[in-house]
Parts: C-alpha cells; sequence; structure tokens
C-alpha cells in the first residue's frame, strides 16, 4: 500500500499512474482518493495523475487528537506529497474542501504550480460576525455529528442536500459508487475535519489582496445548481485573480468532475501544463 510520512509524522495513503506533466489531485470532504476515478481513468494517457486520502480519511491516518487537524495541516500534506515524490512543479485540481487547499497552497507555494483547477470552490464566513454565528451553528450539532457522519447517516446528509440532487438524478451508477465508498469512512476523522478544516475557514473575501498576487493559470469549474456561496465565491475570484477561466456547467450540482465526467476532462486536459 503506497503512503509516506507527512511532516507531523501522520500517515497518507496515495496512488499514481500514467506518463506525462503531473496533476494532483485533491478530493472533497465526504471523499478520498478514489473521488477521482473518472479522471484518471481518462487523463493518465497523457499526464501522471496523483491522487491520495487526506488526513482523517481512510486508508490515510485518522489522528485523535484534533489539533492534529486544520487548514494549515492540509495544506503542508499537499507540499509533503509533492516533496516525496520530487514533484518541483504540478497542476494541481482540487474539488470542494479540496480546492480550498489547492488555493491556499497556490498561495503559499506559487513556484510549486504550474496551474490551478479549483471545482466548487467556496469561502467562509464573510466578516467577524458570520464567522462566530456559522461556527455557533456547527458547534450546536457536534454532539451528533458522530452519528450523522457514520455510515448511513453520511449518505443520508447528502441524498437530502440540494447540491447532490442532479448527481443522484442523472448518474445513478456513479452515486451508488460514491455512496457506498461514503459509508465506509472515519465518522471520527469526519467530525475533526469539520471542526477544524470547515468550522475555521477563513473568507476568501477578506483576502482580495493576497489573491491579486497569484499569476498562474486558474480554471474555475461550478454547478449551476450548486450552493449559492459557490457561485458568489467563483463571481469574485474570477474577478479578483489575474489570470482565471470561470466554465460554469448547466444542470451540475457540486461534484462536477463526477457529473460532468467527459466535458470537465476535456477542459483539464487543455488546460493543465507541462512544468517549466
Amino acid at each position: 500500500m503506497p503512503e509516506f510520512q507527512s511532516f507531523d509524522g501522520i500517515s497518507i495513503y496515495y496512488e499514481e499512474t500514467g506518463v506525462g506533466a503531473p496533476i494532483v489531485f485533491v478530493h472533497e470532504f465526504g471523499g478520498d482518493y478514489r473521488s477521482w476515478h473518472l479522471q484518471v481513468e481518462e487523463l493518465r494517457r497523457s499526464f501522471r495523475c496523483i491522487t491520495f486520502s487526506a488526513r482523517g480519511f481512510l486508508p490515510s491516518a485518522v489522528p485523535e487528537k484534533r489539533s492534529q487537524y486544520g487548514q494549515s495541516q492540509s495544506t503542508c500534506d499537499l507540499l509533503a506529497l509533492m516533496d516525496h515524490l520530487g514533484l518541483e512543479k504540478a497542476n494541481i485540481v482540487g474539488t470542494s474542501m479540496g480546492s480550498f487547499t489547492s488555493l491556499d497552497f497556490a498561495l503559499n507555494h506559487p513556484d510549486r504550480v504550474a496551474s490551478v483547477t479549483l471545482v466548487g470552490n467556496s469561502s467562509g464566513p464573510r466578516d467577524e460576525k458570520e464567522r462566530i454565528r456559522y461556527r455557533r451553528e456547527w458547534v450546536s450539532h457536534e454532539a451528533n455529528l458522530r452519528e450523522e457522519l457514520g455510515g448511513d447517516g453520511a449518505v443520508s446528509v447528502l441524498e437530502d442536500d440540494p447540491a447532490y440532487q442532479s448527481f443522484q438524478r442523472n448518474d445513478s451508477e456513479n452515486w451508488a459508487i460514491y455512496a457506498s465508498n461514503l459509508r465506509n469512512q472515519s465518522p471520527e476523522g469526519a467530525v475533526h475535519v469539520l471542526s477544524t478544516v470547515h468550522w475555521n475557514r477563513r473568507s476568501l473575501f477578506e483576502d482580495e489582496t493576497r489573491l491579486k498576487t497569484l499569476e498562474k493559470p486558474v480554471l474555475l469549474a461550478t454547478g449551476d445548481e450548486d450552493y449559492y456561496l459557490v457561485g458568489e465565491t467563483n463571481a469574485f475570484l474570477q474577478d479578483t485573480l489575474l489570470n482565471a477561466v470561470w466554465h460554469r456547467f448547466p444542470g451540475t450540482g457540486h461534484l462536477v468532475n463526477i457529473e460532468r465526467a467527459a466535458e470537465f476532462n476535456r477542459l483539464l486536459a487543455e488546460f493543465a501544463k507541462e512544468p517549466e
């Protein structure tokens, strides 16, 4: 089983296949390294495709301490993976939680990035008042989270989520695969990630100055049936980033890379670059 020890000794599982310009895929909350199977199957013919499970998501380690999770740790894990594989630069592709990590990585390590693709990227609360309300709302549910995010409970949450309706409606086969993978994830890891990476997510709207320093090409990909904040965030990113292109997929929800895999793969194949 291919794995490596990250910067703090946490074991991270990864897979790689294909030859060509490297693409590192960073998965969403609720997913794992398998979330990208429709990309890997197609793109490995022309690209070196690298997938991994974030800390807290099996088969990577699920640290017991909440202090071992957070956005900083997620970004450092991505850097450690690239160092482990000897990648000086790569095309970074993330979905949802993974897109936030991908953007954070590009801002902190622009010299390690050839391009960035952000699928369904969102933002943290706009200001401190909203941040307090947002965190209070999540904390009030914390006692029930382990039960809600374990096994069938996790699937039920997404089955009722408006941003996942088009996925279930239009691609029942891949939805069944996704739900099966989700059932086997660690509820403990999910709770730790939610309570750190998600609850403490910073506002991109407050990060405008730093975003304007990113010169790397950025592909924004969203579905028009995704959360309202996703559309609002990506409109802001398109206006703020120096070199961003925004592609919107009609009749599509949160997981564009799965729901519209063929079209997304064509876009990514055209966008991804050979590192200079």
